[in-house]
C-alpha cells in the first residue's frame, strides 16, 4: 500500500494541481483511488487495512454492495425483532410500492417518489448522498409535509446504516442530508398547532355532530369532547364504557362517565388489528361531560351487542350502492354536471345518509372508508345546511376534532398537566408545545394581584411587639 502523487492537466496560478492515489493491491490486482489531499488518500488505505485485518478486503465490500435496496430492507425489516406491531406495519408501508398514490396539485402522481420505486433497483454501493438529497428535495416540492419527508428519508438511513453494520458499505451516503424544516409556512414555531381552521367551537362542533349519520355522530361528538385519536376511537369496546347509575333525582346533577382507553386500531396486510396504546401515557382514563355521559348512555341503549364488553363500541361502516335516479344533474344553463361522491352524498339529508350505511357491529370501524364515505361528506352537509355563511372549514381534518377538544379544555381552565394526561401525552411539556399560543394571556391578573401585595397595609389596630433583650 502506498500513495502515489499525479500532476492532474488543471492549473493554479501557473502550476499543475496534484492529485493523490490511494494503490493497494489484493489477489495479484492493483486498485486505486484519486483523492484532492494526502490526508484524503491515507484514510483510505487506513480504512483497507481496518477491512483486511478484519478479513474482508475492499473487493469483496464492493462486492456485497452489489445488493439491491429492495434485498436489503427486506431483510432489514424481517430483522428487526424489537418493533412493535405498529411500528412494524408503518415500515412496511413506507417500503411498499404505491399502486394508488396520491397525486399533486396539477394532477402527477407521487407514486415514483415511494421509497420502492427510487431505490429498490439500485445496489446500495450505487446511492451517494446526492441521490438522497435529490428525493428529498423532490418530496418536499411535492407537497409532501415536513414530518411525511423525515419518516421517509429516516427510514431509508436505518437500512443504510445496517449496510454499513453488515459491511455492505463503509459510510452511511444518508448521513449530512438536510432535511426540510418542521415551521410551518407562516415561519411559526415546530409542533405548534396554531392554525385556526385545527380548532372549532362548541356550535360548530354541534352543526358537525348533527350533520353526521348516526352512528358515526356519536363517534364525532365523541372525538371532539374527549380528545381522542382516531386510531383509539376505533380501538373503544363496550367494556371500556364507565357509565355511573342515572340519579334517581332528576333534579341532582349527574356523574360524569369515563372512557377508559387500553388498545387501538392499526391495519396490517389490509386487515384491523388491536393493538396496544401509541405511548405509555396513552394508556389512561378520560372524564366525559355529562352530555357526552348521556349520549353515550343512549348510544350503548341502541347497541346490539351491549352486554358484550369485547365488542367494538363504534362498528365497521360501508356504503350501499346507489340507486340510479333517471335523472342528470345540470346547472343553471343546463350543461350535465357530474358530482364527486362526496357532493352526491352531501345533498343527502343525515337520515337518508344513515339509510345508505352498511354497519357491522362485529368488525371495529376503519376510519379510512369512515373518513371518505361519512365524514368529508358530513363536512360538506353541515356547510348546505348552515345557510349562506360557511359553518366549518371545507378541507376539516378529521384529527381537528383533538386540537378542538385542547382549545375547549383551555377555556374552561383546566391546568395543562390534567389537560396533558385526558389527551394522552407523555408530558406537560408536549401539550404546552403543541398547544402553547392557547395558554398565552396579558398576565394582567396576576401582575394586580402581585403589585396588590406590594402595596404596604396600614392597620391601626396592630401593635408592634416588643425586642426582647
Amino acid at each position: 500500500m502506498h500513495i502515489r502523487v499525479r500532476e492532474s492537466g488543471r492549473r493554479v496560478n501557473g502550476k499543475p494541481v496534484k492529485r493523490y492515489q490511494a494503490v493497494w493491491y489484493e489477489a495479484d490486482r492493483e486498485f486505486r483511488e484519486t483523492f484532492d489531499n494526502r490526508e484524503l488518500a491515507q484514510d483510505k488505505l487506513d480504512k483497507v487495512k481496518t477491512l483486511l485485518s478484519q478479513g474482508q478486503s475492499a473487493a469483496s465490500l464492493r462486492e456485497r454492495g452489489k445488493e439491491t435496496f429492495g434485498v436489503v430492507a427486506a431483510q432489514w425489516l424481517a430483522s428487526r425483532h424489537d418493533l412493535k406491531p405498529r411500528t412494524r406495519a408503518e415500515y412496511a408501508n413506507l417500503l411498499s410500492g404505491k399502486t394508488r398514490a396520491r397525486r399533486t396539485g396539477d394532477g402527477s402522481s407521487t407514486g415514483d417518489l415511494s421509497i420502492s420505486a427510487t431505490f429498490n433497483h439500485r445496489g446500495v454501493n450505487t446511492i451517494t448522498r446526492a441521490d438522497i438529497a435529490e428525493w428529498v428535495g423532490k418530496l418536499a416540492g411535492a407537497g409532501k409535509s415536513a414530518s411525511t419527508v423525515r419518516h421517509h428519508y429516516f427510514v431509508v438511513r436505518q437500512i443504510l446504516s445496517q449496510c454499513v453494520a453488515d459491511g455492505r458499505l463503509t459510510v452511511n451516503p444518508a448521513d449530512y442530508v438536510k432535511l426540510p424544516s418542521e415551521r410551518s409556512a407562516a415561519g411559526g414555531t415546530p409542533g405548534v398547532v396554531d392554525d385556526p381552521d385545527m380548532f372549532l367551537t362548541a356550535a360548530q362542533v354541534a352543526a358537525l355532530v348533527d350533520a353526521t349519520p348516526w352512528p358515526c355522530s356519536v363517534m364525532v361528538h365523541l372525538a371532539a369532547w374527549s380528545g381522542l385519536r382516531a386510531a383509539e376511537l376505533a380501538g373503544l369496546q363496550v367494556g371500556d364504557v364507565e357509565l355511573p347509575d342515572a340519579p334517581i333525582n332528576p333534579n341532582a346533577p349527574a356523574k360524569p362517565g369515563v372512557l377508559h382507553i387500553e388498545r387501538t386500531v392499526i391495519t396490517i396486510d389490509g386487515a384491523l388489528v388491536y393493538d396496544s396504546p401509541k405511548t405509555k401515557g396513552s394508556r389512561r382514563r378520560v372524564p366525559m361531560t355529562a352530555g357526552t355521559t348521556a349520549l353515550l348512555r343512549d348510544y350503548l341503549a341502541a347497541h346490539p351487542r351491549r352486554d358484550e364488553p369485547t365488542a367494538p363500541l363504534f362498528s365497521s361502516v360501508t356504503l350501499k350502492p346507489s340507486k340510479p335516479t333517471g335523472k342528470r344533474s345540470v346547472d343553471a344553463d343546463g350543461n350535465r354536471i357530474a358530482p364527486t361522491a362526496v357532493d352526491a352524498l352531501a345533498e343527502l339529508s343525515p337520515d337518508e345518509a344513515a339509510k345508505r350505511l352498511v354497519l357491522d357491529w362485529s368488525a371495529p370501524i376503519r376510519h379510512q372508508t369512515f373518513y371518505k364515505a361519512v365524514f368529508r361528506p358530513a363536512v360538506a352537509r353541515a356547510n348546505r345546511l348552515g345557510g349562506p355563511g360557511v359553518v366549518l372549514p371545507p378541507a376539516l381534518k378529521f384529527h381537528a376534532l383533538r386540537h378542538t377538544y385542547a382549545s375547549l379544555c383551555v377555556a374552561a381552565g383546566i391546568p395543562p398537566l390534567q389537560l396533558s394526561r385526558f389527551m394522552g401525552h407523555a408530558k406537560v411539556t408536549t401539550t404546552l408545545a403543541v398547544y402553547t399560543h392557547l395558554f398565552e394571556d396579558d398576565h394582567a391578573q396576576t401582575m394586580a394581584a402581585l403589585e396588590a401585595m406590594s402595596r404596604p397595609v396600614d392597620v391601626p389596630n396592630v401593635l408592634p411587639m416588643r425586642q426582647r433583650h
